[in-house]
C-alpha cells in the first residue's frame, strides 16, 4: 500500500465518522448502514463499498463524533459524502484535540501531532487504522497499549497522558517526542556506527524495556522504527541528561514507543494470541513469537529483538533477510544467522558474543532478562569479562576453587542434581552464583584496597618520623618540626595515638639546642666569652672563628696559625682572644687578637700584641687580665694582657716541657704539669708551693682546678681524677681536655662521647670530641668535635635524659606502672632510682618486677635454691623459696609481668613453671637437650615459655603435651614474646630481626642495622620494637611496616636489657655498667 492508498483510507475514515455522527444527532434510527468506499488490496482505486453498522443510539458514548469534523447542520445522504467546510478551512479535531499533521502509522494505528488546548501543549495522538476501526480486537489492543504504558516512569519510555473513547473511536494521547526514529538515523549514516556508541544505545534501550518488564508488560514489537531519538542540547561542561546517549557527537534520548502489541503478562484476561496469530515485525521476531508459541513468549522475546537491533547497528544489516516475510520467519526459526564479524571484522569478540547470545534460538540460551543484557553490554564497555564470553573454564575454575574449596564440592553436587531434574533451575542458580561471586570479588578487592591504603599510610607515618630524626640530627630543627607535624597528621588519619618514637623525638626537637656546622672543619679548641654571648673556636687548619651563641651565626673569622689551634681563651672581659697554635710541625706559638662586641676579629695592634714562641699551653686568670703561658722549655710566663711588657717567668727545675696550665677559680694559684711527671702549684707571682697530695705521674695530659683549687688530672690512659682520690675511667681514650664548673667535671671520652661526672653523654658525633667548655653560669656545656660541629647541652636536663649513667652489671630492669620510678638489679643488689636505697641481696639476682601494689619482686639464686622476695623501701620479705626438682642447679629464670608465675631453667635442660601464690609446680618441660638452659622467656599471660636450644628457639604451651613449635635461630640469638603472646621476635649475630608467629611462620624480616643484637624490648601497645646492640646503639622499629625509624648510641657498652613503663611513654635501657633513661612524656 503506497502513500496515496493510505490517504484515501484516511479520507474514508473521515467520511465514515462524519456520516455516522450526523445520523446519530438526527435521531435517524433507520440509518442502519453507511456506505463507505473501500479499496481492495489489488485495486488502484476505491471501487467497492462495504456496509458498516453504527453503534446503537442508546449505547454509552464518551464524546460527540461531531467534534471530529465540526458541522452540526450537515445532513448528507447515505450513499455519498461531501466534506463539510470545516475540512477545508478549520482544523480537524478528535475530542478536544486539534490535529496538526500525521506523524506516522503502523500496522495497527495512525499517529497524529495534535494540540491540547486545555493543557496548552502538543501531544502525539494515536487512533486505530480505518480498516480496523470496528474490529473489537484492535480496539482492545489500543486500550491494552494505554494500560501497559500508563504505569511507566522512565526517561526512555514515552509517558501516556490520556486514553479515551468517542463513540466507536478510541485514542491514546502521549507525550510528543520530536526526532528521527532509529531506523531513519541508521539510514542517514555514511559510515558504520561506532561500536561503543551502539552498545551504549542498546543498553539504554534495554534498561527501558526492563522497566516495562518489571511492570508485567512485554513489548513484542521492538525494532528501530519503534525507537525515537529525541535530540537534546548539552553544553560543554553540563552533564548528560538522564537516559541520554551520545551518538556521532550529538546527544539523544532514545524513547521506546508503540506498545500496540504489548502483552500484560501477569494480569490474565483474553489474549490476542489466543488464535495463535503471528503479530509483530518478521525481521525482529523471536523464534517462539514467529511460531506463535504463546506459552513460551516472555521477556526473552524482547531480548531477542534488542539483540537484532544491536546486530543491525554493528553489522549494518539485519541478521535475516528474504524475498518474503515467510522466508524471513523461516530463517528466524532455524536461527542460523551469520556472525556479525563476517560483515564487520573489527567487531570485538565480546560484543559479538553478547549479540549472538541475545539472539539465541532458545530462550534458555538467551539473557534471562533485559537488564542482564544491559549489564553485559556495560561489562563490555567497562573492559570487564562478560557473561556471554567469560574467562576460559580452566582459569575461572582455578580462581574460584582457590577461594571456595568447600563450596565447590557442594556446588558440584547441587549442579548435577539440578541439571538432572531441571535445566532451567540450574541456569537460574548459575546466574545467581555468578552475581554472588562478582559481589564477593568486589568486596575482596575493596577490603584489600583498604588494607593497602592503611599500610601505605603507616609507611608514610614511619617515613615522616625517620625524616624528622635525620633533620634533627643534622641541626635542621624547622624541617624536623614539619616532618613531625606530617607524622601526627598521618597518625590522626589512622585514628591511632602517638607512639613512643614520635613523642620522644618531639621532646628532643622542642629542646633548644645550638648546632653549628663549622666551614673550617674539625674544632680543636673552644672558649666561651665571660658574658656568655659569644663562642670562639679554633680549628685544625689554623682558623679562629667567633660565633653568636644565641643564633649560631658566624660573627668573624681569620687565619690565626699555620697549623691546628690547640688553645683558645677570652681575656679583658671578652675584648681579647688568646690562641696557641702550631707554627710548624715541631713548634707552636701564642698570639693575641682583638675582638669587638660584634665579633669582628683582628690582630692586636701596637704594643698590646703578644707573641710568644714555643708556647705549648695557656690559661687566662678568672678576672681576664692575666695570661699564664707554658712553653716547650719548661718555663711558665705570666703576661699582663693590657700591658704585655709586664712579664714574669719561672722555670722548671727539671726542664721538661709544660703540658698543661690552669688557674684556680679565685685566681690566687696556678697549676702546672710538665712532661717529666710533676704537677705542681704556684702562686700568682709564680712561686712554687707543695701540693697537699703530690701528683707524680708522667702520663698527665690535662689539668684543671676545681672549686677548692685542687688539681683535676686527665691522663694518657683515659683516667680523670681529683688529686688525692682514686683514678676512674682508666682504659678509655686519651684525655685531651678537662673542664670544671662547680661540682661538674667534664672530659672527652670515646669517639662521639663526653664524660660529665658519672654520666656518659653521646653527642651524636662520629669523630672524637676535641674541645669542651662550660658557660659562665655552668648551666650549659659546649662541645666541639672532629666532625666540625659545635653543640650545646643543657647540663641539668640532658644528663638525665640523654646520657648513660654508670651502674654495676645490670641483669634486670623494671619500671613502675606510673613510669616515674624504675628499679635496677645488678648481680648483687637492687636499686630503686630516685626514692629508694641500694639493697644488698644474698645470692645472685636474676630478675625483678614492680607489682601492682608498688612493691618490687626479685628472684635470686642461692646455690641450688630459687628465692622470691618482695622489697618495699629497704625492707625485704621472702615470699617463696624452692629447690629445683631433682636437686638440679638453676641457670635461667623468667617472671610474668604480674609476678604470679615463675619459670626456671636448670643445668639438665629442664624447665619448671611454678605458681607463686599456690607454691605449686604447674608443669615441668623436658627441652630434649642435655645442655643447660641459658636463656628463658615467658609470655605475659604465662601460657607460653621459650628457650634457645641447639636446633633453634623452641616454644612450649603449658598444658599441651609435646613441643609447640621450633623457630630457627643461631646460637647467639636473643628472643622476646610480643604483647599478646602470639608472636616472637628473634635477632641473631648478623643484626637481622625476624618476627614469627608462635606456630613458626615467618611474618616479617627487619633489616637496616649491622651488628650483633644483644637485647630486645617491645612497647606495651606492640607498635614499637627496640633492639640493643653490642656497640651500645639502640634502634627503634615500626612493627606495623617493618621500617627502621631511628637509632641512638647512648651506651658505650652492649645493651642487654630494655624495659617500658605500662603506659609506653618511659623506657630504660641497661647493659654492662650503664643505664639510660628515655622519657617521652610531656
Amino acid at each position: 500500500m503506497d502513500s496515496s492508498d493510505s490517504l484515501k483510507i484516511d479520507e474514508n475514515l473521515a467520511r465514515f465518522l462524519a456520516a455516522y455522527d450526523q445520523g446519530l444527532e438526527g435521531g435517524d434510527t433507520d440509518a442502519l448502514t453507511v456506505n463507505v468506499p473501500f479499496q481492495p488490496a489489488n485495486s488502484s482505486s476505491v471501487t467497492t463499498e462495504r456496509p458498516v453498522t453504527p453503534m446503537r443510539p442508546d449505547a454509552p458514548n464518551e464524546g460527540s463524533l461531531g467534534e471530529l469534523l465540526p458541522d452540526p447542520g450537515y445532513r448528507g445522504g447515505r450513499s455519498s459524502f461531501t466534506p463539510p467546510p470545516s475540512l477545508a478551512g478549520n482544523p480537524h479535531r478528535i475530542g478536544r484535540f486539534e490535529l496538526r499533521r500525521q506523524l506516522g502509522k503502523g500496522g495497527c494505528g495512525i499517529v497524529f501531532l495534535a494540540y491540547d488546548p486545555k493543557l496548552r501543549r502538543e501531544i502525539a495522538l494515536k487512533i486505530p487504522r480505518p480498516e480496523m476501526l470496528l474490529n473489537l480486537d484492535a480496539k482492545r489492543r489500543l486500550k491494552l497499549e494505554a494500560l501497559a504504558a500508563s504505569e511507566f516512569d522512565h526517561p526512555n519510555l514515552v509517558p501516556v497522558y490520556e486514553w479515551g473513547e468517542i463513540g466507536p473511536l478510541c485514542f491514546i494521547a502521549t507525550a510528543f517526542c520530536p526526532g528521527l526514529t532509529l531506523a531513519e538515523w541508521i539510514d542517514r549514516q555514511a559510515f558504520p556506527v561506532p561500536l561503543r556508541q551502539a552498545a551504549r544505545l542498546v543498553a539504554t534501550v534495554a534498561d527501558a524495556v526492563q522497566h516495562a518488564h518489571d511492570r508485567g508488560v512485554l513489548h513484542r514489537d521492538l525494532k528501530p522504527n519503534n525507537v525515537i531519538l529525541q535530540e537534546v542540547k548539552v553544553e560543554e561542561n553540563d552533564e548528560a541528561p538522564a537516559g541520554g546517549v551520545q551518538m556521532r557527537g550529538e546527544y539523544f534520548i532514545p524513547r521506546v514507543v508503540d506498545f500496540g502489541l504489548a502483552k500484560l503478562a501477569e494480569r490474565g484476561g483474553p489474549s490476542e494470541t489466543a488464535t495463535r496469530q503471528i503479530l509483530g515485525t518478521p525481521k525482529y521476531m523471536a523464534p517462539e513469537q514467529a511460531q506463535a508459541r504463546r506459552e513460551d513468549i516472555g521477556p526473552p522475546a524482547d531480548v531477542y529483538a534488542l539483540g537484532v537491533v544491536l546486530y543491525e547497528l554493528v553489522a549494518g544489516r539485519a541478521p535475516y533477510d528474504g524475498a518474503s516475510d515467510v522466508e524471513v520467519l523461516r530463517q528466524s526459526v532455524e536461527g542460523k544467522a551469520a556472525p556479525p564479524r563476517h560483515f564487520r571484522p573489527d567487531l570485538p569478540r565480546d560484543l559479538e558474543a553478547i549479540c549472538l547470545k541475545a539472539m539465541a534460538r532458545t530462550t534458555t540460551e538467551r539473557y534471562r532478562t533485559a537488564i542482564d543484557f544491559a549489564d553485559d553490554l556495560r561489562r563490555f564497555l567497562d573492559g570487564r569479562p562478560t557473561i556471554a564470553r567469560p574467562l576460559a573454564w580452566s582459569g575461572r575454575a582455578i580462581r574460584w576453587l582457590r577461594r571456595n574449596d568447600q563450596i565447590v564440592a557442594i556446588a558440584v553436587l547441587a549442579v548435577i542434581a539440578l541439571f538432572v531434574t531441571l535445566l532451567g533451575t540450574w541456569n537460574s542458580w548459575q546466574n545467581r552464583n555468578l552475581r554472588s561471586t562478582h559481589n564477593k570479588e568486589l568486596n575482596d578487592v575493596l577490603s584489600s584496597q583498604a588494607e593497602r591504603n592503611r599500610f601505605d599510610q603507616q609507611r608514610e607515618y614511619a617515613r615522616h618520623v625517620r625524616d624528622a630524626f635525620y633533620a634533627w640530627r643534622g641541626g635542621s630543627t624547622g624541617v624536623a618540626t614539619d616532618s613531625l607535624d606530617s607524622a601526627r597528621r598521618a597518625a590522626n588519619a589512622l585514628v591511632e595515638p602517638n607512639d613512643f618514637p614520635l613523642d620522644y623525638l618531639s621532646r628532643l626537637v622542642k629542646a633548644e639546642r645550638l648546632h653549628i656546622e663549622c666551614p673550617a672543619g674539625a674544632v680543636t679548641a673552644l672558649a666561651v666569652a665571660p658574658d656568655g654571648t659569644r663562642l670562639a673556636t679554633g680549628h685544625a687548619d689554623g682558623t679562629l672563628t667567633v660565633w653568636d651563641r644565641a643564633t649560631g651565626n658566624q660573627l668573624g673569622t681569620l687565619k690565626a696559625h699555620a697549623g691546628a689551634v690547640t688553645h683558645v681563651a677570652f681575656g679583658l672581659d671578652g675584648a681579647v682572644i688568646v690562641t696557641v697554635g702550631r707554627f710548624d710541625d715541631s713548634s707552636s706559638n701564642l698570639t693575641t687578637w682583638s675582638v669587638t662586641r660584634a665579633g669582628i676579629v683582628a690582630p692586636e695592634s701596637g704594643g698590646r700584641r703578644i707573641a710568644i714562641a714555643d708556647a705549648t699551653c695557656c690559661a687566662v686568670s678568672p678576672d681576664g687580665k692575666t695570661v699564664f703561658v707554658g712553653d716547650a722549655g719548661g718555663s711558665v710566663v705570666k703576661v699582663q694582657l693590657a700591658n704585655p711588657q709586664v712579664r714574669l717567668a719561672a722555670s722548671s727545675t727539671i726542664g721538661g716541657a709544660i703540658v698543661a696550665v690552669s688557674v684556680t677559680p679565685d685566681g690566687a694559684k696556678v697549676l702546672v704539669a710538665d712532661s717529666s711527671g710533676i704537677t705542681c702549684r704556684r702562686t700568682a707571682d709564680l712561686k712554687h708551693e707543695a701540693l697537699p697530695t703530690p701528683v707524680l705521674r708522667a702520663d698527665v695530659t690535662a689539668v684543671a682546678a676545681n672549686t677548692s683549687g685542687a688539681p683535676v688530672i686527665g691522663t694518657e690512659g683515659g683516667a680523670v681524677f681529683v688529686s688525692g682520690t682514686a683514678p676512674s675511667g682508666a682504659g678509655s681514650r686519651r684525655i685531651s681536655w678537662v673542664a670544671v664548673s662547680g661540682a661538674n667535671i667534664a672530659a672527652n671520652g670515646k669517639p662521639g662521647r663526653v664524660r660529665i661526672g658519672d654520666a656518659d653523654l653521646a653527642t651524636g658525633d662520629t669523630g672524637a670530641v676535641l674541645a669542651g667548655a662550660f658557660s659562665p653560669d655552668g648551666k650549659t656545656f659546649f662541645t666541639g668535635s672532629e666532625d666540625g660541629i659545635v653543640r650545646s647541652w643543657d647540663v641539668g636536663r640532658d644528663l638525665s635524659e640523654r646520657a648513660a649513667w654508670a651502674e654495676g652489671r645490670v641483669v634486670s630492669i623494671t619500671v613502675s606502672s606510673a613510669g616515674s620510678e624504675f628499679v635496677v638489679a645488678t648481680d648483687r643488689a637492687v636499686h630503686r632510682h630516685g626514692t629508694g636505697p641500694r639493697v644488698k641481696i644474698a645470692g645472685t639476682v636474676r630478675v625483678i618486677q614492680v607489682l601492682s601494689t608498688g612493691a618490687t619482686r626479685a628472684v635470686a639464686f642461692e646455690g641450688k635454691s630459687v628465692v622470691v622476695s618482695d622489697f618495699a623501701g629497704s625492707a625485704s620479705r621472702e615470699q617463696f623459696r624452692v629447690a629445683v626438682p631433682g636437686r638440679r642447679a638453676p641457670t635461667a629464670v623468667a617472671l610474668t609481668p604480674d609476678g604470679t608465675r615463675l619459670a626456671v631453667g636448670d643445668d639438665s635442660g629442664h624447665i619448671t613453671v611454678w605458681s607463686i601464690a599456690d607454691r605449686a609446680v604447674i608443669e615441668t618441660i623436658d627441652t630434649g637437650s642435655r645442655y643447660a638452659v641459658r636463656e628463658l622467656i615467658i609470655s605475659d599471660d604465662g601460657r607460653l615459655v621459650a628457650t634457645r636450644t641447639p636446633v633453634g628457639v623452641c616454644v612450649w604451651a603449658l598444658g599441651t603435651p609435646g613441643q609447640f613449635t621450633t623457630i630457627y635461630a643461631d646460637d647467639r640469638a636473643v628472643f622476646q614474646f610480643l604483647p599478646g603472646g602470639d608472636r616472637v621476635v628473634t635477632a641473631g649475630r648478623d643484626g637481622g630481626l625476624i618476627v614469627w608467629s608462635v606456630s613458626g611462620r615467618e611474618e616479617m624480616r627487619l633489616l637496616g642495622h649491622v651488628g650483633r643484637v644483644t637485647g630486645l624490648g617491645v612497647s606495651p601497645d606492640g607498635r614499637t620494637l627496640v633492639s640493643g646492640y653490642a656497640t651500645g646503639e639502640v634502634a627503634f622499629w615500626d612493627l606495623k611496616t617493618g621500617q627502621d625509624l631511628f637509632a641512638f648510641r647512648r651506651h658505650s657498652t652492649p645493651v642487654t636489657t630494655i624495659e617500658f613503663s605500662a603506659d609506653g611513654k618511659f623506657m630504660i635501657t641497661g647493659g654492662d655498667g650503664q643505664i639510660a633513661v628515655w622519657d617521652a612524656r610531656e
